[in-house]
């Protein structure tokens, strides 16, 4: 970290990191104006601590990756002089609408990559992505909570499943939709026991409030609020051509939706299962292994560029003309089966679309890794769905930047904002120390602390040996710091 101190007259802003970073912290989430957007949103609070100010706040909390409580209590960084409770009850207000907050979020990103003439081109390859995970807790009290199959661990864990909708511009992916549902399993009772089921939270909701709407979703089916995210998406302004899912996501319903969505202007592009499914070709219809067993003879190609072997098929799926690619890598046994609703794309075309999936994954990871998603851990339905939204706009003020600075990884970024934190945590108490120096040098000698601080900053010896004594602090901040 290199240090450059200008002006002591400006003693908030002492010292000029210079990182990878291109902006200031603040000046960063100030693009997003968020204090506008809630009050155009009619989101702003009438009483209390401003919203715009709590948001920013939880949003800071998440890349210190501190909870509500630590960071209140310890005043960790000083990043907060409110108790904790402002911030609980902002994040469990029925009145805020965060679907609406992040959607608008995302329209931001896109506005202000439109400003710096970095919007997508009509020639790029626009995606909306669709992908669940599995927030994992460890208390039955949570409302809403249930027992969800875990892919990874291959078992069922207390938690969440959630909903991710993503949009890809060519060159990043950012989030604009999400829910949180929960799975009844075989019997119907959300793996909980009846005793667990009646100690878990239970509030009643208005029906006119936006948290109402989340909370029935939690208890829908994945795949009809899917189809609502992806007609929002469109409605909002977000164009894709192509919407890319995995297995579990493809089935002639979701098809059918993004086939009616935009008069025909996208199209679906998508694992399939080797199960039992028909696929109607040539009039006769067939699952997957028997369309292999027909035509790998007949139809099987070769792929270089990707190395395997597939067999393309063009047919429906129900009353939806699809094209079939059965694909098989290198010496592996095992087939898989990869499907879109664009019968002229090539195999490499649809390989190197579907491959953009993968992005969704990634964000999952980041998201989970570094912005904490899935760890809060009240009881109320409505703090889980802030949470998450906190989490999601974090990462999309994360993603402009990462943007502007390409080279970056997530994680550097990560780590260069959590360092301008303690940055700015470092020179306010630098401050402090010496606005004291320069009273009490002011009082001794009879001068003002402006006088002072003029004839200073025309000294660059002077200044030097100011900076000596500010990486002294910085040392003392960082083994204080351990302590804490």
């Amino acid at each position: 970290m290199e240090a450059k101190i200008e002006k002591i007259s400006e003693l908030s802003k002492l010292l000029n990191v210079k990182t990878r970073m291109s902006d200031d912290l603040f000046h960063l989430f100030g693009k997003f104006g968020i204090g506008h957007l809630l009050s155009r949103l009619s989101l702003e609070k009438h009483d209390g601590v401003s919203a715009s100010e709590l948001i920013l706040s939880l949003c800071l909390f998440r890349i210190v990756g501190e909870s509500i409580h630590s960071i209140c209590k310890h005043k960790i960084y000083e990043l907060s002089n409110h108790g904790k409770n402002c911030f609980y009850r902002m994040m469990i207000r029925p009145q805020m609408d965060w679907r609406r907050l992040m959607n608008h979020f995302a329209l931001r990103y896109m506005c202000l990559l439109r400003k710096y003439s970095e919007a997508p081109q009509s020639n790029t390859t626009t995606c909306f992505i669709i992908d669940d995970t599995v927030l994992e807790k460890s208390g039955v009290r949570m409302e809403g909570i249930s027992r969800v199959f875990d892919h990874v661990k291959g078992r069922c864990v207390l938690g969440y499943k959630l909903l991710l909708c993503a949009f890809f511009d060519g060159k990043t992916t950012i989030p604009f939709d999400f829910s949180l549902h929960q799975e009844k399993g075989k019997q119907g009772d959300c793996g909980l026991t009846k005793q667990q089921y009646r100690k878990a939270y239970h509030i009643k909701r208005n029906t006119g409030n936006p948290d109402y709407k989340c909370f029935q979703e939690c208890k829908m089916s994945k795949m009809e609020v899917a189809m609502d995210m992806l007609r929002r998406g469109w409605k909002m302004g977000l164009h894709a051509k192509y919407v890319i899912t995995d297995s579990w996501f493809t089935c002639e319903q979701l098809m059918t939706c993004v086939r009616s969505i935009g008069k025909g202007a996208m199209h679906f592009v998508g694992l399939a299962k080797m199960g039992k499914t028909k696929y109607t070709i040539s009039g006769k219809k067939k699952n997957a292994a028997e369309l292999i067993a027909t035509y790998e003879r007949e139809r099987g190609k070769n792929c270089r560029k990707y190395k395997c072997r597939y067999i393309q098929l063009n047919g429906n799926l129900g009353d939806i003309p699809i094209r079939i690619f059965l694909i098989k890598y290198g010496r592996n046994s095992a087939w898989n089966v990869l499907l879109t609703t664009d019968t002229t794309m090539s195999f490499v075309k649809a390989f190197e679309v579907y491959q953009i999936r993968w992005n969704i994954e990634v964000m999952n990871k980041e998201t989970k890794q570094y912005l904490g998603l899935g760890g809060y851990q009240g009881c109320d339905f409505n703090g889980q769905i802030a949470g998450a939204t906190l989490c999601y706009l974090t990462y999309i003020v994360m993603a402009l930047e990462k943007r502007f600075t390409e080279y970056q990884t997530m994680g550097e970024l990560f780590s260069d904002m959590e360092d301008d934190l303690m940055a700015l945590t470092l020179w306010k108490r630098v401050l402090t120390c010496i606005e004291r120096i320069l009273r009490i040098l002011g009082e001794t000698l009879g001068l003002t602390p402006q006088h002072l601080m003029a004839t200073i900053s025309g000294n660059d010896k002077e200044l030097s040996k100011i900076l000596v004594m500010a990486e002294a602090l910085k040392k003392w901040d960082e083994v204080y710091g351990q302590t804490i």
